[in-house]
């Protein structure tokens, strides 16, 4: 073979290989832009739907906030009548009431970030920021369960325990029957009282309000990424 020939063999050749390396480049690129397409449309889907579940821990909070409020204030009217106010015996039975019958009972709604979590797919989310504060927001949430709102219902049955002592406290009519005296005869003794005065109420009260304030700090962050997406 001619040094001639051989050169455009090798030109050729160089040339089949440039192509094919051209080639491998583009259907990588292609390749990189589907995959990253799917990834910003799962990333969407998957931040509609922590949307969704952040709002109905929202409701569920809101709601048991409610009954908390309630049962703090009528924890300070007993605060207040132990200290010598004076009310009618059935808003002392009412306010008894409702320091062991209200339960807590928050359960966060965690269908979306099970998914990622089983998947993998966390790292979908692009905003390391927004990925940490989901991380720590569930996180809180099973501090306060396994925390303020375990403490809570564990006291709430100690002093159910103790109330239900009562002769007719416990019946279809409670607070018709709990109008009777034997309520304020109750109060006065020591452990009852001491544990109406350290049920957690207060406590949960107060997680339950910093629950809410980073439940909606995060879902007003989710739907403007959402927006930028």
């Amino acid at each position: 073979m001619s040094e001639n020939k051989k050169g455009k063999y090798i030109k050729y050749a160089i040339g089949e290989i440039v192509l094919v390396v051209i080639g491998i480049l583009i259907a990588l690129s292609i390749n990189n832009w589907n995959n990253n397409n799917q990834d910003k449309k799962l990333e969407k889907q998957y931040i509609s739907g922590l949307i969704n579940d952040f709002k109905a821990d929202s409701i569920a909070i809101s709601a048991i906030k409610i009954n908390s409020d309630e049962q703090v204030r009528t924890k300070n009217k007993l605060v207040e009548y132990f200290k010598g106010q004076v009310f009618s015996n059935d808003s002392i039975a009412s306010f008894f009431y409702k320091q062991w019958s209200m339960s807590v009972g928050f359960n966060p709604t965690t269908v979306t970030i099970d998914e990622m979590k089983s998947t993998g797919r966390l790292r979908l989310i692009q905003k390391t920021d927004l990925r940490k504060r989901i991380i720590k927001t569930y996180n809180d949430y099973q501090i306060f369960i396994n925390g303020s709102q375990s403490d809570y219902e564990r006291h709430r049955g100690e002093l159910r325990k103790l109330a239900v002592k009562i002769p007719r406290v416990v019946d279809v009519q409670i607070l018709k029957n709990a109008t009777s005296p034997n309520i304020i005869e109750a109060l006065k003794n020591a452990e009852l009282k001491n544990s109406v005065l350290s049920n957690y109420a207060v406590n949960v009260n107060s997680a339950l309000t910093n629950l809410e304030k980073e439940n909606h700090t995060l879902l007003n962050e989710l739907n403007r990424y959402f927006s930028s997406l």
